[in-house]
């Protein structure tokens, strides 16, 4: 069986859910935008429209999720197979908004430039996992009004994987179509296998902003994939304990899920958080301390509840150095959602509380991902593995190492690592052995030699620099 953690009890999930409706109904949601409110006025909200205040109903909770798909597949490009997202699957992905690199050579901290962002890119289009790529960082050196439309060519040009991408506003997401169809043949083609999902990020406390209900209500009208995370950080944007903290992130997704239902009953979403701790030393926000990976738990759950797929931050780190604090914070963070079934985990490829990105980094997280594979996967136990005849076979005070059975099994049952060290140290006396930050350097350039960039139109980027650079 595959293992599983919880923190939850089912009279513990109805009482958040409980909770949860009732914040929806008597204190309410700001909503920035008055065609939204409309929206919600139409969808039979009760609507405020000199506070802007949405109160909604329980019953349209209700009907909402009774909308909602367990599962659907996010595709990729060149006819890679789907992601079948859904059930306790678990699927790893890198994650964005980095504004910072770290330099292979001296480990220094530098802004984030196309290039960089293009070989980690390439990178992650090699390695697997990452499953899927949300674009890991953020480029300096193209003007911010358009960074996010150079993200997703840069990604266009760069790899197959199934993106979650992020837009501006809706103004913006609409070049991003046009730039999609562009490769794809046509929007029509887009929307029966659609390669990437929209990233939509919500306002903690209790708000929704201007551009995240535009992207809600784009996606959904054109039934394109909806990634909704919310983020509320216990002790600063949230209340300060966790039940609380999950209370008000589950109320912000059910009010999207309501606004998203009500737009298109058919529009695919992933229920994601990234409800975290504010830290009360630095006032920065922690995501490799236990209970960032205890959230992940809890609202993945929470995602269970209402038989929804799940997704959120995970396999990250507050280390602002590739040192013994990143692997015990991105093992754990990547562990603990895994077990819990969380269906699309982001964080590879990024460190220092999600500022800097890495290739290293991306190297060994595709290592920490791969252990954490191999714990899924369980004990098998049948008529095969628990067989006897290979004991009387080989008799007591036998070895196995030389039986082909060993040689058959070996692979299926035992985890063997690419980077990190096993067995006695092989170097001359007095040198050093080399780390897992040495292994992932010289690693990186043997996995780029395999990279083969996505099947393209001629001239394809060009065209979708006219597209970023026409009028809007």
């Amino acid at each position: 069986m595959q293992p599983s953690i919880a923190l939850l009890s089912p009279k513990e999930l109805l009482e958040i859910d409980r909770a949860s409706r009732e914040l929806l109904w008597d204190v309410g949601l700001l909503v920035h935008d008055e065609k939204v409110l409309k929206i919600y006025q139409e969808a039979g909200a009760e609507v405020d429209f000199s506070s802007q205040i949405v109160r909604i109903p329980s019953h349209l909770v209700t009907e909402a999720l009774n909308k909602c798909a367990p599962g659907f597949q996010l595709y990729g490009r060149d006819d890679i197979a789907p992601l079948r997202i859904g059930g306790n699957r678990c699927y790893f992905g890198t994650i964005g908004f980095a504004s910072f690199t770290a330099d292979s050579t001296n480990g220094a901290h530098v802004p984030v430039t196309c290039q960089d962002l293009t070989e980690i890119i390439q990178l992650a289009d090699v390695l697997n996992p990452p499953d899927f790529i949300l674009t890991p960082g953020t480029p300096c050196d193209v003007p911010g009004n358009q960074s996010e439309l150079y993200e997703f060519k840069i990604g266009l040009l760069n790899t197959r994987k199934h993106r979650v991408i992020q837009a501006r506003d809706g103004q913006q997401l609409e070049k991003i179509f046009q730039m999609a169809s562009l490769c794809e043949g046509g929007f029509e083609t887009l929307q029966q296998k659609p390669f990437f999902s929209i990233l939509v990020t919500l306002t903690s406390p209790l708000t929704l902003r201007e551009d995240s209900s535009d992207l809600i209500i784009k996606g959904a009208e054109n039934n394109l994939p909806l990634f909704i995370e919310a983020g509320p950080m216990c002790g600063g944007t949230a209340p300060a304990t966790m039940a609380a903290t999950l209370i008000a992130a589950n109320a912000e997704l059910l009010n999207s899920i309501v606004l998203a239902k009500f737009i298109n009953p058919r529009v695919p979403l992933v229920y994601a958080s990234w409800a975290r701790m504010l830290d009360m030393k630095t006032a920065g926000v922690s995501h490799g301390g236990p209970e960032f990976g205890m959230f992940r738990i809890c609202t993945t759950q929470l995602a269970k509840f209402y038989n929804l797929p799940s997704g959120g931050g995970g396999i990250l780190a507050d280390s602002r150095q590739i040192d013994p604090q990143l692997g015990m914070e991105k093992m754990s963070t990547a562990l603990l959602p895994a077990l819990a079934g969380t269906n699309m985990v982001l964080g590879m490829g990024l460190f220092a509380e999600e500022n800097t990105m890495s290739k290293e980094v991306l190297m060994i997280d595709n290592e920490i991902a791969s252990y954490t594979r191999r714990v899924l996967q369980g004990v098998l136990v049948n008529d095969e593995t628990t067989d006897l005849s290979l004991f009387k076979e080989v008799g007591p005070g036998g070895m196995f190492i030389d039986h082909k059975h060993t040689f058959d099994n070996f692979r299926k049952e035992m985890w063997l690592p690419k980077l990190s060290h096993r067995g006695m140290n092989n170097q001359p006396e007095g040198q050093p052995e080399a780390g897992i930050r040495s292994n992932a350097q010289k690693m990186i350039q043997r996995t780029l030699a395999d990279y083969k960039g996505p099947s393209l139109p001629d001239h394809m980027e060009e065209k979708l620099e006219e597209i970023i650079q026409g009028s809007d």
